[in-house]
């Protein structure tokens, strides 16, 4: 891990964006189009309960971005998505991206039950599966993890 990193919630699209977007479409990846367009519709602000999108930042420098929202696909209440994970090529296998999905699992567990995902890439499968994520079922979802159920204090396990 860089001393210099930063994850930090984002309440506005920070300067880089447009930098990952072009490099992420130049990549074929159209998720990055839509993280801009929602957020600037006002579709998508990843500002409901247990929603956020987060910046991992060196110095002033967008990396990477990622975020998390209640799953629009999930019929049932406590499901979140992760959504939106990009970084940048030129500090890719760092583990800038293990670390804004641990960030969005911890924060996760204080509003989500179980968190699901979708990718297209073998690659992109293999680094969720690191991450705990298994396999799902289904076409809203590639990978779902199941958060571990938050105890009070003093509760047995």
């Amino acid at each position: 891990m860089h001393d210099a990193w930063q994850i930090r919630p984002l309440a506005e699209l920070p300067v880089g964006i447009e930098a990952l977007r072009a490099e992420a479409v130049a990549e074929g990846f159209r998720f990055m189009d839509r993280l801009v367009m929602d957020w600037h519709a006002g579709t998508n602000r990843f500002d409901g309960a247990g929603e956020v999108l987060l910046g991992a930042f060196d110095g002033d420098t967008l990396l990477a971005v990622g975020g998390l929202n209640r799953d629009p696909y999930a019929s049932e209440e406590g499901v979140g998505r992760l959504r939106h994970l990009y970084v940048a090529r030129a500090v890719r296998r760092r583990g800038i991206a293990s670390l804004l999905v641990a960030q969005l699992l911890r924060r996760a567990q204080d509003t989500f039950r179980i968190v699901r995902l979708r990718t297209e890439t073998g690659e992109a499968a293999r680094f969720y599966a690191r991450q705990g994520f298994a396999r799902a079922k289904g076409e809203a979802a590639s990978h779902v993890l199941v958060l571990a159920q938050r105890r009070k204090p003093g509760e047995e396990r």
